[in-house]
C-alpha cells in the first residue's frame, strides 16, 4: 500500500501481473523490496525513493521530496507559487515536469492561421535539468530538501551534497 507498484510495471512497459506473488517477485528481483524471515517484505530505500506514494511515509526519505518555487522577481521575498512533489522520483517525475512546464515562460507564435503557445525552453531541456538535479545528490545528507527555484531571468537548482554545503546550478 506504500508503493505505487502499478507505476513500476507501467514505466517498464510490462503488463501488471494478475496475482500478488508475481508482483512481489518482480519487485524483489529489481531490489525494490526484500523478503524477511517473517514471510513479509521490507521496502528498500531504492523502492521507496523511486515509487513511494508519499515520501513522507518513510522517515529517512521524507526530506528528499522536491520543492519547486516560482518567484515574481529576483527577490526571494516574492514567491508566487510553491509546489512540493511528495511522490517517489520515478512515479512523480512526469507530474513534476508537467508542473514545471506550466510555470516556465511561454511565447505566442503566429502560425499560418492560428496562434500557438510555445514554452521558451524545450521540454527535453527541462526534463534533463530536473533529472540531473534529482539524481546528483548525496543520499547521506539529511535535513534539507531538493529545491528548484524559478526567478524571472534564471533557474536555481539547490542540491545538498554535503553538510552545510549547497550545490547551486544556474540556468
Amino acid at each position: 500500500r506504500l508503493l505505487d507498484y502499478p507505476a513500476y510495471f507501467d514505466l517498464l512497459s510490462l503488463d501488471l501481473p494478475s496475482d500478488k506473488e508475481k508482483i512481489l517477485a518482480a519487485l524483489e528481483a529489481d531490489g525494490m523490496i526484500t523478503s524477511c524471515r517473517t514471510g513479509n517484505y521490507n521496502i528498500t530505500n531504492l523502492g521507496a525513493i523511486l515509487f513511494a506514494k508519499r515520501l513522507s511515509d518513510f522517515p529517512s526519505l521524507e526530506r528528499k521530496s522536491i520543492r519547486v518555487i516560482k518567484y515574481n522577481s529576483n527577490n526571494k521575498m516574492s514567491a508566487s507559487r510553491e509546489h512540493v512533489v511528495n511522490k517517489g522520483y520515478a512515479n512523480g517525475f512526469e507530474g513534476l515536469i508537467t508542473y514545471i512546464n506550466s510555470i516556465v515562460p511561454h511565447n505566442e507564435i503566429m502560425g499560418e492561421a492560428l496562434r500557438k503557445d510555445v514554452p521558451m525552453y524545450p521540454e527535453l531541456v527541462v526534463r534533463e535539468l530536473v533529472a540531473n538535479a534529482i539524481i546528483h545528490q548525496n543520499f547521506f545528507v539529511h535535513g534539507t530538501s531538493r529545491r528548484i527555484k524559478f526567478f524571472p531571468f534564471e533557474w536555481e537548482f539547490i542540491i545538498p551534497v554535503a553538510p552545510f554545503l549547497k550545490k547551486k546550478v544556474f540556468f
